[in-house]
């Protein structure tokens, strides 16, 4: 028994030496074969659709990424409002105020001022969104310091006012320019008719978050500015923010705040406004990454054909091998591990260049977004270890299936004509 143990142990370690012995001899094969048409098309062709699967995987991932953080970033988590249509009173201010002292996932609240206006300078007239906020918390819900581009976020005086980037672009003004803006959503009658009220204020700062859609219509001021501008005798909203690791549960927690609090605040939270929009991208990213997996499909047709005509070409070792009892199985598995290993070095090296040409168009300038398409106006990526295993293991899954295809002619081989021949 102990003999027949060892004699199986000795065969195995036989074939194991024969069959490395003959993979380092194929995979280091002359030049003339890895430079046949069949062969470079096979290793070309893997490494220009995996680059492709890499960049268009990093492309959405970081526009996916960096579109949540930007959202995230400059609106707040959960919005207090009023349960009527009118603004909220320091009474319910205080009662909220009351409620989210008392809430471990909470980090800060305040209350803000929004209003539609229309903003000028010069002959140059566009609208805006007027935001009335408590700048000098040391912690706003938001992260409006984070997004300062040019001068200051601080608002000491009452006629002090930042831009948003793109508005400021529209309008050609700049840090120190005084602009005006007026609504009419707060008039007053005098005895010479109605009067619109307008303001003056001098610019102090920019704001560029990078999203379109604020950049292009933000104008903040401070809270007490905006309140008596608008003659709102309270406040649009609370705005929350909360940590790190309840951010997604923002939805779980504004519906049980609501009930908490016997309905007497419309309570919504960043994912009820933005909910169909991230789901959107998620399915396009996966729907992209299935149409891009066929490039690597095509390609692998390239396999096909190498591994065919490798085959043919080792006629003559493939037919000693089987005069002397190598089994079709073990015939096999040698061109399937040398074609699998051609292939994983081929898909390792088209990973490495498509995040190399990624990086490439992240820090380019001439390709930019149209801001008010996409939202954000440049292109972002980011890698990780999940999509990068993603695209490694459905390239080397193709590739096995492919290569199955040719290696079956090995069972067809007659051996007494091979030999004959040769």
């Amino acid at each position: 028994m102990i003999d027949k143990i060892n004699r199986s142990h000795f065969y195995n370690l036989i074939m194991k030496s024969i069959k490395g012995f003959f993979i380092k001899k194929y995979i280091r094969s002359p030049k003339r074969e890895w430079l046949r048409y069949d062969s470079v098309f096979m290793i070309v062709g893997l490494i220009i659709s995996v680059a492709t699967l890499t960049i268009a995987l990093a492309i959405f991932e970081g526009y996916e990424t960096v579109l949540k953080d930007t959202i995230i970033g400059a609106n707040s988590h959960i919005y207090f409002f009023d349960d009527r249509d009118g603004a909220m009173n320091e009474a319910k201010k205080e009662r909220a105020g009351e409620f989210l002292d008392n809430k471990d996932e909470v980090v800060s609240y305040a209350p803000v001022v929004i209003s539609q206006a229309m903003v000028t300078y010069g002959d140059r007239l566009h609208g805006c969104i007027l935001r009335g906020i408590e700048w000098q918390k040391d912690e706003l819900p938001v992260e409006y310091y984070r997004f300062i581009s040019e001068g200051t976020g601080a608002l000491h005086n009452a006629n002090d006012a930042v831009l948003g980037f793109n508005l400021a672009r529209k309008l050609n003004a700049s840090l120190g320019d005084t602009i005006m803006i007026s609504t009419p959503l707060a008039t007053s009658v005098t005895p010479l008719g109605i009067r619109q009220n307008n303001l003056q204020l001098r610019v102090v700062g920019i704001y560029r978050s990078g999203m379109h859609e604020y950049d292009s219509n933000y104008l903040f001021v401070d809270l007490e500015t905006a309140q008596a501008f608008t003659q709102i005798s309270g406040y649009s909203m609370i705005e929350v923010k909360l940590s790190s690791d309840h951010i997604d549960r923002a939805d779980y927690l504004s519906y049980l705040w609501r009930h908490e609090l016997d309905g007497a605040y419309h309570i919504s939270s960043w994912i009820d406004f933005n909910e169909y929009l991230f789901s959107l991208l998620e399915m396009e990213k996966w729907v992209i990454f299935i149409i891009f997996s066929f490039l690597v499909l095509v390609a692998s047709f390239n396999v096909i054909s190498s591994v065919s005509t490798s085959i043919m070409e080792k006629r003559r070792d493939l037919g000693i091998l089987k005069a002397i009892g190598y089994p079709n199985s073990f015939l096999k598995n040698l061109f399937l591990q040398r074609s699998l290993i051609i292939a994983f070095i081929s898909i390792v090296l088209g990973i490495i260049i498509g995040m190399g040409i990624a990086v490439i168009l992240a820090n380019q300038t001439l390709l930019l977004l149209q801001g008010d398409v996409y939202f954000l106006d440049s292109i972002n990526i980011r890698f990780n270890l999940f999509n990068t295993t993603v695209v490694l293991a459905v390239a080397l899954l193709i590739t096995f299936l492919t290569t199955l295809i040719p290696i079956k002619s090995i069972t067809r081989l007659n051996v007494t004509e091979i030999l004959r021949n040769n």
